[in-house]
C-alpha cells in the first residue's frame, strides 16, 4: 500500500494523533495519490512519512496494529525530525570541515535556539536580518521573516506562539542564497546507503520543483560555486553522522537540506546542515525519477527506454490551481504528468522542460 501524506510535516508540528490538518494539505495527497509508487513499490505500507495521525487513520481503516509503527518507534522519528538534529550535525560538519582546511567556506554564525520571547529581540539583532523557523516544519512552512528594529506585535505573537506549542523558536541569520540542494540517504538498523543529491529551487521559502539531472550533473553545478571536495567531505561527514545519531533509530529515507549563499565579497558559502527531513521528500521522487523511470526524451515511464535523458534539461514541479480548468491550463506545457488529474483535481506533479 502506497501512501502519500504530504501533511506528514504539519502533523509532526502538532504531536497530537487526533490533529485534523488542513484542507489543502488533505487534497493534495488525494489528487497525488500515488506519487509514493514513483518512488518505492514493494510489499507492505509504504507512506510518504510516519507520524501519530497516519497510524490513527490506518488503525480506523482496519490495518492490523502490528503492522504499523509502535508509538516509541513514532516517537524517535518526531525527536529525529526536530531541528535540533539538524543544528547537531550542522555543529558536527563545521567542526570537522574546519580542521580538513574547509573554514573559510562556512557562514560566520550558526543558528540558536531560543526558549525566552524575551530573547526574541536581542538574538535578532544579533544576526541583523534573520530568519525564525518552528522547531518542527517544512517545505516553507513556519517561517518568519524578521529584521532589527522592526519586529511587530505580530511577530513577537508568531514567535511567543510557536515557544508556547513546540517549546522554542529557531533564528538564524538570513543570507542571500545562491542555491539550495540536498543530499539523500536510506537508513536501517544497521548502516546509512547515500542515495544522492538533489537540486531544488524555492519562492520564498515555499519549494517550487527540481531539476531532474544526473548526480554528476549537479556536483559539476554546485562547483561553479564552491570546490566539489566539499561536497564530498560533507557527504562523508554526514554518512558519519547519520550512522551515528539514525541508524537502529530509525528506518526508511532522510533528505538533508543545505544551501550555497553569498560571502559578501564575492565568493560562496556552504550551509551543510539546514533540516533533515526523516521521511520521503521531492528531491528523492526526482532523483528515483531520473535514475529508474525517463526515457530518452525525457518521459516518465516505468522502466527507461532509449539513451540517457539529457541532464538538467527537464524540472519537476508541483502545480496547483483552485479549478480543474486552470490546472489544465498549467499543464499544458508539461512533457508527462505523475499523477494524472481529474475533474476536481486541484494538484498535480509534472515533468517540464526546463525553459
Amino acid at each position: 500500500m502506497n501512501v502519500f501524506n504530504p501533511e506528514h510535516d504539519l502533523c509532526l508540528a502538532n504531536g497530537d494523533p487526533n490533529f485534523v490538518p488542513p484542507e489543502s494539505a488533505l487534497k493534495f495527497g488525494k489528487d497525488c495519490s500515488g506519487l509514493t509508487s514513483w518512488i518505492e513499490n514493494g510489499d507492505g505500507i509504504i507512506p510518504w512519512g510516519w507520524d501519530a495521525v497516519l497510524k490513527r487513520r490506518l488503525l480506523r481503516r482496519g490495518i492490523p496494529d502490528e503492522l504499523l509503527p509502535t508509538d516509541a518507534e513514532l516517537g524517535r522519528i518526531r525527536e529525529l525530525s526536530h531541528r535540533r538534529m539538524a543544528m547537531k550535525a550542522n555543529d558536527f560538519i563545521r567542526a570537522k570541515l574546519s580542521e580538513r582546511g574547509f573554514g573559510s567556506y562556512l557562514p560566520a554564525s550558526a543558528p540558536v535556539i531560543v526558549e525566552d520571547i524575551s530573547e526574541v529581540e536581542t538574538t535578532v539583532e544579533r544576526f541583523g536580518d534573520a530568519v525564525a523557523k518552528a522547531p518542527w516544519s517544512g517545505s516553507g512552512k513556519g517561517l518568519r521573516w524578521l529584521r532589527p528594529g522592526e519586529l511587530s506585535d505580530s511577530d513577537i505573537g508568531w514567535c511567543r506562539n510557536v515557544i508556547s506549542k513546540q517549546g522554542s523558536v529557531i533564528v538564524e541569520r538570513r543570507e542571500h542564497l545562491r542555491q539550495d540542494f540536498a543530499m539523500l540517504f536510506r537508513l536501517s538498523s544497521c548502516k546509512v546507503d547515500y542515495e544522492g543529491l538533489s537540486l531544488f529551487f524555492n519562492e520564498n521559502g515555499m519549494y517550487r520543483g527540481n531539476v531532474l539531472a544526473s548526480d554528476r550533473w549537479i556536483l559539476e553545478r554546485l562547483g561553479q560555486y564552491i570546490p566539489e571536495a566539499l561536497i564530498l567531505n560533507v557527504k562523508e561527514l554526514l554518512l558519519e553522522f547519520l550512522e551515528a545519531e539514525f541508524a537502529g533509530r530509525y528506518s526508511g529515507y532522510a533528505g538533508v537540506d543545505m544551501f550555497i549563499c553569498d560571502d559578501g565579497a564575492g565568493g560562496s558559502l556552504l550551509a551543510p546542515s539546514v533540516e533533515i527531513n526523516a521521511r520521503m521528500t521531492m528531491g528523492l521522487l526526482a532523483r528515483r525519477l531520473f535514475d529508474r523511470h525517463l526515457d530518452g526524451d525525457g518521459c516518465p515511464g516505468r522502466g527507461k527506454s532509449g539513451s540517457l535523458p539529457a541532464d538538467g534539461h527537464f524540472v519537476m514541479k508541483v502545480e496547483y490551481s483552485p479549478s480543474y480548468e486552470g490546472l489544465m491550463r498549467r499543464l499544458e506545457d508539461a512533457v508527462s504528468v505523475l499523477t494524472p488529474a481529474s475533474p476536481g483535481s486541484q494538484y498535480a506533479v509534472a515533468v517540464f522542460p526546463d525553459l
